[in-house]
């Protein structure tokens, strides 16, 4: 190995180490993953091997096949107990050239003879992901000629012609959904709510926070906020999904809503009736205001005359409208 090859191949496992450590704050040990799955392989035998396959006249098509369904139950018992941190797995098997140097010297010549260099070979491959669709790791996991190596593969391309997907193992959280009213009017409280499909065994520990979309501070805590608006803008707010592992908050997902808030509508108060005819005002009085008598005393009829006193009445009427 060359100088530049050493400096590149440090590079990559340093940069690789804060991968696997990122990894590791989620939950998810590699390392444990590796030997869960070798026990469950041990438990069911070498289904892949030449010696088990062929006289049984399974392929190793059907074996890798056989094999993940053991992966998946492998991550399905890890994620019921809390030890697959926040990931998901997509299981399948893929197609590929399998060199001689992950086989032993032994294992070769016990099987296959001195000449061989390498085979095509069907194997099965995990890959790792997480809620947000990030692959982590990918894993394959091959029972080829007997020992079990399990290495980190690249990438897979499920849609290619030489691969199957088997079983798709969803991560802890699924999906995070936001309830809020679409506007209000200020001086309103308005709840919003979040709800988060998750994983049985992390559904009891979720926790939940609210802030604004783009800042810091916390409003509140769990899985409602209500809130006063006082300002005619549009509110957007973010419910943060997470868990504490040993201290610290892991996220798991976020959602984002938004109110829109309006002034409150005034509602006009009607003045009271007028009219107005050839130029003078007139505006109606309340009831026991003054009248048109300014006495207030109503002319008294001559009851042993009524004749003559209703000539009185007229009369006095008279003088009246006449000053």
């Amino acid at each position: 190995m060359t100088k530049g090859q050493s400096l590149f191949m440090a590079i990559f496992c340093f940069l690789f180490s804060f991968v696997a450590a990122d990894a590791y704050c989620q939950g998810f040990n590699l390392a444990d993953f590796k030997t869960a799955l070798k026990a469950q392989i041990k438990s069911t035998g070498a289904r892949d091997t030449v010696v088990k396959r062929v006289p049984a006249g399974q392929s190793c098509v059907e074996a890798s096949d056989s094999r993940a369904e053991e992966v998946a139950k492998v991550v399905k018992s890890m994620q019921s107990n809390g030890k697959f941190g926040l990931l998901g797995a997509r299981i399948g098997r893929t197609s590929g050239w399998n060199p001689l140097s992950i086989v032993s010297e032994e294992t070769r010549k016990k099987y296959i003879g001195e000449t061989a260099s390498g085979s095509m070979h069907t194997y099965t491959v995990a890959q790792l992901y997480d809620a947000n669709g990030k692959v982590w790791f990918t894993i394959d996991a091959d029972n080829y000629l007997g020992p079990i190596y399990i290495s980190e593969h690249g990438t897979v391309d499920w849609n290619a012609d030489h691969t199957k997907l088997i079983e798709d193992v969803p991560p802890v959280i699924r999906g995070v959904h936001m309830f809020n009213p679409p506007a209000a009017f200020v001086g309103d409280n308005v709840q919003f709510q979040v709800s988060a499909e998750a994983a049985p065994w992390i559904s009891g520990s979720l926790k939940y926070k609210w802030m604004y979309v783009g800042g810091t501070k916390v409003l509140g805590q769990g899985e409602s906020l209500n809130l006063r608006v006082d300002r005619a803008t549009t509110y957007n707010l973010k419910a943060i999904v997470y868990h504490v592992v040993k201290g610290k908050e892991i996220v798991l997902a976020e959602a984002t809503g938004s109110t829109l808030v309006s002034p409150k509508p005034v509602i006009p108060v009607a003045p009271a009736p007028d009219t107005s005819t050839t130029g003078r005002r007139y505006t109606s009085r309340p009831s026991g205001g003054q009248s048109a008598n300014p006495t207030g005393v109503v002319p008294p009829i001559n009851t042993t005359n009524p004749v003559q006193g209703v000539f009185d009445v007229f009369k006095k009427a008279g003088d009246f409208f006449g000053k």
